[in-house]
């Protein structure tokens, strides 16, 4: 299923993806298996259920990462 990461907190390890079919999916770093994420990537991910949630996942593979650059923002003298 296809995303994208609407927040995620690289010091607590985990976040959240807004996933193709409207529900939102609680993403933990140990189920990134070594992927990089960050809010805004558009990413790939395996959907799965636990004892907590029904909207989990796992297996996330980045398709897209946006560059943010914010050495070209224009400064005002």
């Amino acid at each position: 299923m296809y995303g994208t990461v609407t927040r995620y907190d690289k010091n607590r390890g985990f976040g959240f993806i807004y996933a193709q079919d409207g529900n939102t999916y609680f993403i933990h770093h140990s189920k990134l298996y070594g992927e990089e994420i960050d809010r805004g990537y558009f990413v790939y991910f395996k959907p799965f259920r636990n004892d907590r949630s029904d909207f989990n996942a796992k297996g996330v593979n980045v398709i897209e990462a946006p560059e943010i650059n914010k050495n070209h923002k224009k400064k005002r003298k």
